[in-house]
Formats: structure tokens, sequence, C-alpha cells
């Protein structure tokens, strides 16, 4: 008895460690999870609220909306489904409870950021200060939000150099924190654009060190790694290492030392939904991971990982991260159809990596 009280206290110690730990006020925790919100409404799923997300999921992220030129907040490309994305925000917000909520929120485009910011060092931060107006008024309307992942600010292959953009993306980070004191401020990178950046630079892009006292986190994305293509079948659009990519996570480990891109602030984003080629025409509606079981004939060439190699994401996150963001949890099987130890297995078996936890394997989605 005495033996079995100790385990339970070492236990309840290690859980609140944990919970602690997850509860870091200034990130989105060691597991948050991104919700889409719509799988009923938008996809003729079967319905799935926030609240029936893990509780492991430490905060919920939300993606997303754009500012334009004019300081105009909007869901972008969406045109008469705006007021009901927008809807979805505001459910989430209403049944979140403790958990915050991160929203996606910037300029859609880096020469749209670049027009914005033009002369902010110099100006007083001019600007910033009118799209301040504009995001507090937003803020207001749906209130809730506890952070925002900045997004668009990557060059692309038309861009050219920015020059000052460190400072001037500084300056508007300082405007935002002193009208926002209590929102908790993060950057969206993604890691196929750092590997390119920081392996064969073309132009210089952003000072890290410039920005990151104003910076709560950051978010390297792996949604999007690699394309769907024969060869990433079984390893998913992300793998570990690989002969027929550079894009790989042991590439991208290397490149965030020369980055500069702190470990403790450093969050990675992973796909726990399957991928496919991108000349088809599905949708994350389609791609959702209960098909890959439920219709293996029709799912056989999409991308889809094992629960041992969503087991290595989870390892790499510990190593190289303070934790993981996945998207979108409710598409990741939530009603358990391929009969998993747990639902939404992707997450759970990234998880499980993180806290050195092998996955019991799940015969309905192996691939070998």
């Amino acid at each position: 008895m005495y033996f079995y009280n100790s385990l339970l206290l070492i236990s309840n110690i290690l859980t609140l460690t944990v919970y602690t730990k997850s509860q870091d006020p200034n990130s989105v925790g060691i597991s948050a999870c991104c919700f889409f919100g719509g799988r009923s409404n938008s996809c003729g799923l079967s319905d799935v609220q926030v609240t029936d997300t893990p509780a492991t999921c430490t905060s919920i992220c939300y993606d997303g909306v754009k500012v334009d030129s004019k300081y105009q907040i909007s869901v972008p490309c969406m045109c008469k489904e705006d007021n009901t994305t927008l809807a979805y925000l505001d459910n989430i917000l209403k049944m979140k409870g403790s958990r915050r909520l991160f929203l996606y929120y910037g300029h859609d485009t880096i020469q749209e950021w670049a027009e914005m910011l033009a002369c902010e060092s110099s100006n007083g931060g001019t600007n910033s200060l009118e799209e301040m107006k504009s995001l507090k008024t937003f803020l207001d309307e749906h209130q809730g939000i506890g952070g925002l992942i900045l997004t668009g600010l990557e060059y692309d292959y038309d861009s050219v150099e920015f020059p000052g953009y460190s400072e001037n993306l500084k300056k508007y980070l300082e405007v935002m924190k002193k009208n926002f004191p209590d929102l908790i401020i993060a950057l969206d990178l993604t890691g196929r654009f750092l590997i390119d950046q920081y392996t064969y630079p073309k132009i210089p892009w952003l000072n890290i060190n410039v920005i990151d006292s104003l910076t709560n986190f950051y978010v390297v994305s792996l949604m999007d790694l690699n394309d769907c293509t024969s060869e990433d079948f079984i390893n998913g659009i992300a793998p570990m290492n690989a002969s027929y990519t550079d894009y790989t996570l042991d590439k991208l480990k290397d490149v965030l030392k020369k980055a500069a891109i702190p470990k403790e602030k450093t969050h990675f984003k992973f796909r726990i939904h399957p991928a496919s080629n991108p000349s088809d025409s599905l949708t994350y509606c389609d791609l959702v991971t209960e098909k890959v079981c439920l219709q293996p004939q029709e799912t056989c060439i999409w991308c889809v990982e094992s629960l041992a190699s969503f087991n290595e994401k989870g390892n790499f996150a510990r190593d190289y991260g303070a934790g993981f963001i996945c998207s979108y949890i409710d598409f990741n099987d939530p009603d358990n159809c391929c009969k998993c130890e747990k639902p939404y297995s992707g997450f759970n078996a990234i998880l499980d990596g993180f806290n050195s936890i092998t996955t019991k394997p799940c015969d309905l989605l192996n691939r070998n």
C-alpha cells in the first residue's frame, strides 16, 4: 500500500508539473490544437465542438483573419462565407473554457507588410497606430482572444530586399505591445522558407535578434514542408530525413540555429490529417483521417503518417523546441473510426512522442 501511494504521489507531481508547464502564460503550451470549427456546417461531417477536443490541447488556435492596406480586418477569400466563418470563431470563444485562444492574423503578402511598415521606425509607428485602432475594434467585437500569431512575414520569390525590415517590424511590435499589453504575440514561420533562406540565401531577411524581446514565441510550420508525391506516402510530407528532398526535419534543426530562433520559444506546427497531390481538387473537408480507414481504396495515394512517425515528430518537438501545434484537430478522426487506442490518434501520438511514450500501432492506419 505504501509503495502504491508513493507511485500515486509521484504521478500526481509529474502531472502537476506538466500542467504548470503547459499553462506558460507566454505561449500556447506544450500541445496546442488548431480547430476548424465548420466540420458539420461546411463539410457535412459529424459535428465536433471545441469542448470535444482532448483536454491535453493546452490552447486552441484559429486560422485566421487578414488586415488590408486600409486596416480593415476580415476573413480572406471566403466571400459569402465571411459571416459564417466569424461565427465559428465566436462559437469557439464562447466554448473554449479556460484554454487560451490564439488567432492567426496578418497582412496577406510580404509586399503589403512592406508597404505598411516602410517608415515605421522613423515616423513613430504612424501606420501601426492606425492599424491598432481597427484591431481594438475587432478584439472588442470578438472578446476572449488571448494572442495573435502574425502571418505573411516571409519573402516570396518576387521579393526584393526590404531595407530596415527588422527595425520597422520592431516598431510595429512595440506599438502592438503598448496598445495591448496582455496580448501574447507570436510569429508564424514556415520550415520550407527557413531552409531556403538559411541554406541558399538570396537577400537579407529578418534579424530575429532585433525583434526577439518583443516576440513571445515562434511557430515553425511544417504543414507544407513538401508536396505530396509518391515518395512521401509512408512517412508523410515532413520526413525526418530523406534522399529525395532537402526539406527534412534533420535539415531544419541545423537551420534553426543559424536563424537564432530560441529553442525555448519554438513551437512546431504539424499536419495531423492526410495530404494529397496539390494538383487535385480535394479540400480540407475531403482530407480527413477517418477516410483513410473507411475508404482505403479511394485514399491509397494520399500522404498519410503512421503513429510511429508521429511519435518521431513529438520527439523532435521535445528535443528542438518547447512544444507543438496540430492542425486541424477536428479532422483527425474524432469518432475513432480507425479503432486506434484513442480518438484524435495523430495528436495523441505526437504528444506521446513528446513525453517519450511509444504509441500502440493502429492497423487501419498502417501503409507499410
